[in-house]
Parts: C-alpha cells; structure tokens; sequence
C-alpha cells in the first residue's frame, strides 16, 4: 500500500478507538432503591442550592438512575435554576428516557419545564454533540498515615457496611470545598449520625477540620457509627495536644458502651426554614406560591405545628390554607397539635373543615 494513503488510515483508525473508549456503556439498570436512598441524603444534608448541585450533579454522572430517582433529587432543590441544570445533567444516565417526563414533575414554573423539554428535544436531534460536564477532580490532602482496611476486620462493630469509597470521595471533596470551619463541622456532623464509616473514612473525614476541639467533636458523634471499632487507635495521629489526645483516647475507649437511643435527624433548623419561607414569599401568584409551598414540604417532610402555621399564614385566602393545611398533615411530626394550626385561616367556617379533616384522621 503507498504511504501516503498509510498515514491518514492509521489517524482515522486512531480516532475511532479513541471514541469508543471515550463512549459510556449505556444505562440499562438504575441503583437500587437502598443505595439510592443513601445518595439522595448525601444531597439533602447540603447546606445550598449551589452544593446540593455539586454533590447531586457528581452523582447524575456516575450513577444510572431511574427517572422516578431523578425527580425525587430534583424536588430536594429550592430553586428551578439549580433544579434544571441537575435534570440536564441526569438526562444521559436516565435509564428510562421514554418516562423522564416525570421529572417535569418537581418544577414550579411551566417556563423552566419548556426550557428541559427543548434540551432533550435539543439532544435527541444531536445525540453525538452532547458533552456531559465533567466531575472536578479531587484534590484532599489527608494525612500520610497507614490506613487500616476495614475488609479484613472481624472485631465488635457499630454498623453492617461502611459507605463506598465513591460516596465518600463526593462527600470529603464537597466538604473541603467549603470555606467556614463551622460549615464543615456542620456537614460532617450530620455524616457522623447517618452515615456507617470506616476508622480510615472517620480519621480522613475529622483531619478536613483544622480544631482539635471540632475534631473531637466530630469523633463523640461518629463513634456510633464506625464499622471497624478497633482499628481507631490510629487517629491519635490528628491531635498534637496531650489533652486532646487523652480525650480522643477516652472516646474510643468508651465506645463499647451501650449504644444510645436511635438518633432521628427528623427537623427543619430555623436557618432551613427561614429559607424556605423566603423561597415562598417571593412569589406573586398564589398558584405559584401553594405548588412551591407543597413541593417543597414534601421533599423535605419533618415539619413542626408551628412552621406549618407560619408557612399557612402566607397565603392571601382561606381556600388557599386550608388547601396547603389538609396537605402539610402528612408531613409533621408533631400531629397531636396540629389543630393551632387553625389558628391563621381568618373565617370560623374553615377552622371547623380543618378539624373535620382532623377528626377523619
């Protein structure tokens, strides 16, 4: 063969193969609905719109999910913006494309949906222009130590299984993206009371905060929930101050001790909720207003007598509260006292339907 026609077969061959080793095996099977559980929390301890984008994004791109999966982080987002950018992103791993309309679902605005209809419409034309955003990569620094493995542990544990190394490297990257010593303390805590870890996960998860103090206070928390409880020894290693290091010593030596009552992270902060009811209060419509209102207390669902009334008081009419009223119900955790709840509809008539509606319950 001449060379001159050698030469740009061997680049097209070159490319080809460069291209399917670039091309994704599709979805064909979602996550399973445990997994998926434990993903969907990763994503509603975020703090903000903006993280819960980052962690539920990284996760769209890793994961292949169902389109009932997709709608369900999508509603965990206050606003469309932040929710159409992950439902874009989601579309691609979406394992039953042909239902992906159910996402349309946990939008507010029918403008926002438009605009996720045409980006399909839009990728279905172009299916080889599409070009998923990629994931950050991972810079953490932790600290250079011999890290014991979990898999060969038979010792006393607290949990079944610690969390897979992917969700682990998500959530240790999100947490070192934020700034505030007291943002990270926060996240990690949450971590540390629904989370199963291991003592080199525990240890990695605590040198991401730069107190000693914060440190151990992440430690008091996660005892209780660390696989391979004789393996944390080691994480001596993060507190250069004999006193800290004698705390820490006394935690894990203690954490044979029976274990406390189940913890219920069941609660909307007054931070939360003073979000979500500016997220409510800005609206115009009241249509708007009540959809936004019940989307929102059903993704996050542990709601106290006293945020409903306040969140029902922000409706213009009667009909309107009593609408969201007979819908918060479900979501409260303190029903006994669900009838002040009466107390911010302005007619008399409509307090009698809410205890009706209460009494049939």
């Amino acid at each position: 063969m001449d060379k001159k026609f050698l030469l740009p077969i061997l680049f097209l061959l070159m490319f080809n193969n460069v291209m399917m080793a670039q091309q994704r095996p599709p979805c064909n099977t979602a996550l399973p609905e445990h997994v998926f559980r434990q993903k969907l929390r990763s994503v509603e301890i975020q703090t903000n719109d903006e993280s819960r984008l980052q962690v539920a994004g990284t996760i769209a791109r890793q994961y292949c999910l169902s389109a009932e999966q997709v709608a369900s982080m999508a509603s965990l987002f206050f606003d469309d913006a932040f929710r159409l950018q992950f439902a874009r992103s989601a579309w691609m791993n979406t394992v039953d494309k042909e239902h992906f309309y159910r996402v349309y679902d946990a939008f507010v605005y029918f403008s926002t949906v438009f605009m996720l209809h045409d980006f399909i419409q839009e990728i279905k034309q172009h299916p080889h222009d599409y070009l998923p955003p990629s994931t950050p990569p991972l810079n953490l620094n932790f600290p250079a130590v011999n890290y014991p493995a979990w898999e060969v542990y038979r010792g006393p544990t607290h949990c079944e299984q610690p969390m897979d190394e992917v969700e682990f490297n998500e959530l240790a990257y999100h947490i070192s993206a934020a700034g505030q010593e007291t943002l990270r303390l926060s996240m990690l805590s949450d971590i540390a009371r629904n989370y199963c870890l291991s003592a080199a996960q525990a240890v990695k998860f605590a040198s991401l905060l730069q107190s000693e103090p914060n440190r151990l206070e992440f430690f008091r928390l996660a005892i209780y929930n660390i696989y391979d409880l004789n393996n944390l020894a080691f994480g001596a290693v993060l507190f250069s101050h004999i006193p800290n290091k004698g705390a820490y010593n006394k935690i894990i030596s203690q954490s044979q001790l029976p274990l406390p009552p189940v913890y219920q992270p069941c609660h909307i902060n007054p931070e939360d909720f003073a979000q979500i009811k500016r997220s409510i209060e800005k609206e115009n419509f009241n249509n708007t207003k009540l959809n936004l209102a019940k989307q929102i207390v059903r993704a996050k669902q542990c709601f106290t007598v006293n945020q409903i009334k306040a969140l029902t008081a922000l409706f213009s009419f009667d009909d309107s509260r009593l609408e969201f009223a007979k819908f918060a119900w479900e979501y409260t955790i303190d029903k006994e006292n669900y009838y002040q709840v009466a107390d911010a509809f302005t007619y008399s008539q409509t307090r009698e339907k809410l205890i009706k509606f209460l009494d049939q319950h």
